[in-house]
């Protein structure tokens, strides 16, 4: 079925034999190829480092909005606070209509702590981090969360590489100083809003643009919704609880896989007052590669054969979202 999201137990494949791992692959292969996303269990991140970082990302954004204004992000590619927004990656506006209103939920943005020591790409790819004095224990909080999802980040890339038939460090090798980006974000419920729109969403449609998105979200009426070309939109096979990860695949996925893989066209709308209560906080990390590896679109048969040109990681993210390639 083309609605169907495959899951993936992380341990079950990496000690499986050849057999079973065709086994998988025969079912998460086709979904990537006609959605872009699975479901991802077995990756040992602790429930309770999670529920640590969303709930301290909660007491940030119950902050006064005074406050928050000290650590507001300065530029598309930047960390920080980012008030209710329209959301930073490419929406599709044949497929949301063009709407500009402003998505309904508020981000924090956290990055790296590496650098290369070269002054130009430092100050393009790795903006430093705006940590509140107010709440010690969001940085402490994130700093343990993330540390799990640059693990997991590295397991899956070695998954994706067998997936393709290609050695395990194919995207590792190209990931050694990656930028990522963790974000928390709080989905307001409607009774705090005020009356909402019908169509307003809680993040906009949209691609993201790096190779692939972390997603652990809690279960809510405003739920995650996806796109493919028999079905339309159509509900995410959500997971239960925030133990398992939801797998985005991204834009430098799609070019690099040469079409064979999609990026993952997904929105989330509000939910109506029948669910007015609904709040939701999601813990979001969004993962890329060096910001000047070359992506070369790979060859069929592994690649899908569109003739995607290649591109430099870090200026094709850095392109799409209209930033000057010179640091500020």
């Amino acid at each position: 079925m083309s609605t169907e999201i495959p899951t993936v137990d992380l341990k079950e494949w990496q000690s499986a034999d050849a057999a079973r791992r065709d086994a998988i692959a025969a079912g998460v292969d086709p979904a990537l190829r006609e959605t872009g996303m699975f479901l991802l269990t077995g990756h040992d991140v602790p429930h309770a480092g999670g529920e640590d970082f969303r709930d301290a990302g909660l007491s940030f954004f119950r902050l006064p909005r005074e406050t928050k204004l000290r650590y507001e992000i300065r530029g598309q590619y930047d960390n920080g606070w980012r008030e209710v927004h329209r959301n930073v990656g490419i929406p599709d506006a044949a497929l949301d209509g063009g709407d500009s209103s402003p998505d309904l939920h508020e981000s924090f943005y956290v990055g790296p702590t590496h650098r290369t020591g070269d002054a130009r790409l430092d100050g393009l790819y790795y903006p430093a981090n705006r940590w509140p004095g107010e709440l010690p224990r969001l940085r402490e909080a994130a700093d343990t969360y993330t540390a799990h999802m640059v693990r997991v980040a590295g397991e899956v890339n070695a998954l994706l590489a067998d997936l393709l038939g290609l050695p395990r460090d194919f995207f590792n090798s190209r990931a050694r100083k990656a930028t990522w980006t963790q974000n928390v974000s709080w989905y307001p419920a409607p009774a705090e809003l005020g009356q909402v729109a019908a169509g307003r969403m809680r993040n906009a449609p949209h691609t993201d643009l790096g190779t692939f998105t972390l997603l652990n979200r809690q279960p809510g009426k405003g739920g995650l919704e996806v796109w493919n070309e028999s079905e339309g939109w159509f509900p995410a096979g959500h997971p239960q609880d925030s133990g398992t990860l939801i797998v985005i695949l991204g834009d430098l996925m799609e070019l690099w896989t040469d079409g064979r893989w999609r990026a993952l066209r997904h929105r989330v709308p509000a939910p109506g007052q029948e669910a007015a209560d609904d709040e939701q906080v999601s813990l979001v990390f969004f993962f890329e590669a060096d910001p000047q590896a070359l992506i070369e679109p790979l060859a069929a048969p592994v690649g899908g054969g569109r003739g995607l040109e290649p591109a430099v990681a870090g200026e094709a993210i850095l392109g799409k979202l209209g930033v000057p390639l010179t640091p500020a």
